[in-house]
């Protein structure tokens, strides 16, 4: 017998299997004991049939087994079609969250005064964020040719707030108003006033509730009143300045004679110079002349000049300057305000007892209204009755006699009730947050307070110094 007639052909040789995800099968050869074992590509193509296998044969894995057998080794020859996820929708912004936002510096860390980006400004039709849409992805399919389910993309968080919408295919978000940007968790636009020249005769004061940018000069003698931020772009001479948010006066406050400014925040200016200023916030400025100002929280000199020369100025917090003062003493005035803490529980403990005191007050005063009622009843009874005295009418008096006495008892009480609310008060102990740094001199003619205590050096001026409280007593530390 010749090596090609001893060759054999057998299906039973052919095993195979399938992966539990039913996303691979394999064929796996046995050789027979005698003679060569052949296979044909047909014959094992029929046992993947035969196993309902019909989707994702490897037809060139089928081939290469028939013509080179591998024995008692899984060889992969067919694999699902994998399904391909759809992809979850992306929003790229184009402005920043509020607490991401800062305002510019220069290069040597000083504030440029003539840059103005110190909020995030919005134009109508302005692209805020673009808008990728989720997919939805392609389903697969097994090796049975059953599907294999794609999992959808997750639908982008749109961050579209007040006076934003959606173009028409909704790629993108656009800014319904001129205005100014505040973005928490979504993008809203505050409109605005925006006012493109002087503040003069031309237009008048201006009281706006909402946010207002001026981009010339506030006229002596005018006012403007903004319920929100206010940007003025030019210079403010002798005039009265309010807003409720921030302020950015990009040049400088010349107060004269009756000018004012008043800012519900912070304030940003290059110079104030005899001008009256109530700052809630903290102030950022280079230089103050002769100013009087009273500010909650902290005052910072950034700039070229970053000194103090006279005025008298209040503030809570800390004050940085590169100079206090100057060589010829002028009287420079620095009041540190203090916080009086008090003994918060028992304040607390006072107020609801004189809560409860006024509730016992006012249901004093309805039981006397009705004894009054019950009195004129009987009187008007005894009067048609001249023969017969009311047997109620003793009762009612004696009753009267003690809600009044009651009454001026309650009246007692909240009185000491108050005093004593006074007392806790006026006992508390004051505290000074605040300090006075400076950079380079501290010169003799500035008075720093903390409170009734002032800060005396004998030396013509301090260098480096940070003045600050600290256990009941003013020291000088090193800046």
């Amino acid at each position: 017998m010749s090596e090609e007639n001893a060759k054999t052909e057998n299906v039973n040789l052919i095993e195979v299997s399938i992966s539990d995800d039913k996303r691979q099968g394999f064929i796996k050869l046995e050789k027979q004991e005698e003679g060569n074992t052949v296979f044909t590509k047909e014959a094992l193509l029929t046992a993947l049939a035969e196993k309902q296998i019909e989707h994702g044969i490897i037809d060139s894995a089928v081939q290469k087994l028939a013509q080179r057998p591998i024995f008692n080794i899984r060889i992969k020859v067919a694999e699902a079609t994998a399904p391909v996820d759809g992809k979850d929708g992306v929003v790229k912004l184009f402005v920043k969250k509020d607490a991401d936002y800062k305002p510019e510096y220069s290069e040597d860390e000083t504030v440029d005064y003539k840059n103005l980006d110190y909020f995030q400004m919005a134009q109508k039709g302005q692209v805020l964020c673009e808008i990728e849409k989720e997919t939805a992805g392609i389903a697969g399919k097994d090796l049975y040719g059953q599907p294999i389910p794609a999992y959808k993309g997750r639908k982008p968080q749109v961050p579209a707030g007040k006076n934003t919408s959606l173009n028409e295919d909704e790629s993108k978000l656009m800014a319904d108003c001129d205005g100014i940007i505040k973005f928490v968790s979504t993008i809203n636009i505050d409109e605005m006033m925006h006012i493109r020249s002087n503040i003069d005769f031309s237009t008048g004061n201006i009281n706006f509730p909402g946010d207002v940018t001026i981009d010339g000069d506030v006229s002596s003698g005018f006012s403007v009143k903004a319920g929100g931020n206010l940007i003025i772009k030019g210079v403010v001479e002798d005039a009265v300045i309010e807003s409720a948010g921030n302020l950015v006066i990009a040049k400088g406050i010349y107060g004269g004679t009756a000018g004012e400014v008043t800012a519900g925040k912070d304030l940003r200016c290059n110079y104030i110079e005899n001008a009256s200023l109530n700052v809630k916030g903290d102030i950022t400025v280079d230089y103050i002349i002769d100013g009087k100002i009273t500010c909650d929280g902290n005052i910072h000199l950034s700039g070229s000049k970053e000194l103090v020369i006279g005025g008298e100025i209040k503030l809570r917090g800390e004050l940085v300057a590169r100079n206090i003062g100057n060589e010829r003493e002028y009287p420079t005035v620095i009041r540190i305000l203090g916080e009086k803490a008090v003994d918060q529980a028992e304040l607390d403990r006072l107020e609801l007892k004189k809560e409860e005191a006024k509730l016992q007050l006012e249901e004093n005063k309805a039981k006397e209204a009705q004894i009054n009622g019950l009195l004129l009843t009987q009187e008007k009874n005894s009067i048609l009755n001249r023969n017969h005295k009311s047997s109620g009418m003793e009762q009612v008096k004696t009753l009267k006699k003690q809600i009044d006495r009651q009454f001026m008892l309650l009246k007692k009480e909240l009185e000491e009730i108050d005093n004593a609310i006074g007392y806790v008060k006026n006992q508390g102990i004051v505290n000074y947050f605040g300090s006075v740094s400076v950079k380079r001199k501290l010169y003799q003619g500035t008075r720093i307070y903390f409170g009734d205590m002032l800060f005396s050096f004998e030396v013509d001026s301090l260098e480096h110094c940070k003045i600050y409280w600290d256990q009941d007593d003013i020291v000088n530390g090193m800046m």
